[in-house]
């Protein structure tokens, strides 16, 4: 299988994880040590660390899943990822990938919107479980986004 036929097969599986609402299997897509961070393009573009959300260990991805899933109080919703324009560049034992995202959401009775648009630059080693994230970097597009970032993008 190439690199890019794996990084295709891992990021099915990672919005099929979220999609799909099993957000407790959303940690096991990682390794220790490991980052998850969502940053506004122009905060990325400028070296700014202010971050949406960051994570910094497994610990804090769990929790994170885990108020997701079980705490948080919101409207229940449906998210579809497309990930698309996937690229990736091994060197050792660390594969570098990029690839653009969209995730819908769609609420009852209202029509479905795109909450998200932007790119992932990751960091990924090879695993006995598969291909899984040491950094997960998601860089959103606009300005500003709405409230509903309830899950991981």
């Amino acid at each position: 299988m190439s690199l890019r036929e794996e990084l295709e097969d891992f990021y099915t599986e990672y919005s099929e994880v979220i999609d799909g609402g099993a957000l407790e299997r959303w940690p096991e897509l990682f390794v220790e040590p490991c980052v998850y961070r969502i940053v506004s393009k122009e905060n990325h573009d400028k070296g700014l660390p202010l971050s949406l959300m960051l994570c910094e260990s497994l610990g804090m991805l769990k929790d994170r899943a885990y108020a997701s899933k079980e705490l948080n109080v919101y409207a229940p919703r449906a998210w579809r990822h497309s990930i698309t324009q996937i690229r990736g560049r091994e060197d050792g034992a660390r594969i570098s990938a990029r690839a653009n995202f969209v995730v819908f959401e769609t609420l009852p009775d209202r029509h479905t919107q795109v909450l998200c648009a932007g790119r992932y630059l990751d960091t990924l080693v090879r695993t006995e479980a598969g291909l899984r994230l040491r950094e997960k970097l998601c860089v959103y597009d606009a300005a500003l986004i709405p409230g509903s970032i309830v899950m991981p993008l």
